[in-house]
């Protein structure tokens, strides 16, 4: 069925299609599929509906099996009334929905999450909206499901709406009265900037959450620390990463997996070892440091072995750390595997941030055959 929702919005504006394209910056051939109704990836949703200033029911933009029609408002409605009659909940289907986007996520189905998770960010948020018995519990899950989309939005380089569904979840951990899940929505705000390259907004994520942690969970304590290290170290203030690293280490719990807010984020010992250490340690200069974090690491967690998108993070820095050590063989070698992977998981973030690894390569071994040879990771 066409979509001509989309097409009224752009006609509107007098815009034809590749103008709309363009604007939004996506490919006219996207615009196209949409104008057709058939279904699009949860980043040219985004970007439409930004350039358009519309929501995606407004334009038509979600599966007619999953777009909330009036008819769909008025049982959401209905059920909402019942469970203010009967004072029962039973959020389980949801929560379970939610937990497996993110376990399709880490798993290496990034694609498959697009689909689906804008169908529980709709419908946890609109019951999140109501004022019920039920409104916190809705408001915790509108909370969890914002939180992964920013992180998948952040992973395609969407960087305004990832910005935006981190603030979606800060607003909803409010509103379900959790701190632990503000305080995860701030790590996620800081994780945008830290990838933005903005380090003040990072800074302030971070600075804001840890004016939360007096009520936030030791491992949430830890992976902030962790994160406003990397920051403090990527704005060249050494002493005060140092600092937060050594209180990162000192809150990061032995098994986060038994972190009650560890659903928010699954973040592992990798978060500590890479994020809070390894990466704190190359900015300051210090590859010999930053490998020994990655070594502790595997030692203790097998979360590159069983997640394909933390591998791919894993590899990145492995390359990073080559490159500063003067490896050039390892250096290209990993860089290969990186390279790869990015491309089969779609990841538009660590597919620029290996162009940066690329270009460093570049630099340091300028005319080598074996540098050479990378460059056709970046063919069209």
């Amino acid at each position: 069925m066409k979509n001509h929702l989309l097409r009224e919005a752009r006609l509107r504006k007098g815009w034809s299609q590749q103008q709309l394209a363009d604007f939004a910056g996506i490919s006219v051939s996207t615009v196209e599929r949409a104008e057709r109704g058939e279904p699009l990836r949860i980043d040219s949703i985004q970007r439409l509906c930004e350039c358009l200033n519309r929501t995606p029911e407004e334009l038509g933009l979600l599966k007619n099996e999953n777009r909330i029609k009036g008819q769909e408002r008025e049982a959401l409605a209905d059920l909402t009334n019942h469970l203010n009659m009967t004072g029962l909940w039973d959020d389980d289907v949801l929560s379970r929905g939610i937990a497996a986007c993110q376990d399709l996520f880490f798993g290496g189905h990034p694609h498959e999450v697009e689909a689906i998770l804008p169908l529980y960010c709709h419908h946890t948020s609109l019951l999140a909206r109501q004022p019920s018995p039920f409104q916190k519990n809705a408001a915790r899950l509108a909370s969890q499901a914002h939180l992964l989309a920013c992180e998948l939005l952040a992973d395609r380089e969407n960087f305004g709406a990832a910005e935006q569904a981190g603030k979606q979840a800060f607003i909803y951990g409010d509103i379900a009265d959790d701190t632990n899940l503000q305080v995860a929505s701030l790590i996620g705000l800081g994780n945008v900037g830290f990838h933005r390259k903005q380090s003040q907004m990072a800074l302030r994520a971070y600075q804001k959450a840890i004016s939360l942690l007096d009520k936030a969970t030791p491992l949430l304590k830890g992976r902030t620390y962790a994160g406003i290290a990397e920051v403090y170290a990527m704005r060249g203030q050494f002493q005060e990463s140092l600092r937060a690293m050594g209180l990162a280490y000192e809150h990061f719990p032995l098994k986060p997996e038994e972190d009650p807010a560890y659903p928010y984020l699954r973040a592992s010992r990798y978060s500590l070892y890479v994020f809070g250490d390894a990466q704190s340690r190359l900015f300051l200069g210090q590859p010999e440091e930053a490998e020994k974090a990655l070594v502790t690491m595997q030692q203790e967690t097998n979360d590159p072995e069983t997640e394909p998108i933390t591998r791919l993070d894993m590899l990145y820095y492995q390359t990073e750390i080559r490159i500063q050590q003067g490896d050039l063989e390892q250096s290209a070698s990993i860089f290969t595997e990186a390279a790869k992977l990015a491309r089969e998981l779609g990841s538009r973030l660590y597919f620029n941030k290996l162009i940066e690894s690329f270009n460093k390569l570049s630099t340091k071994w300028s005319g080598e055959k074996r540098v050479a040879e990378l460059e056709e990771w970046f063919q069209l």
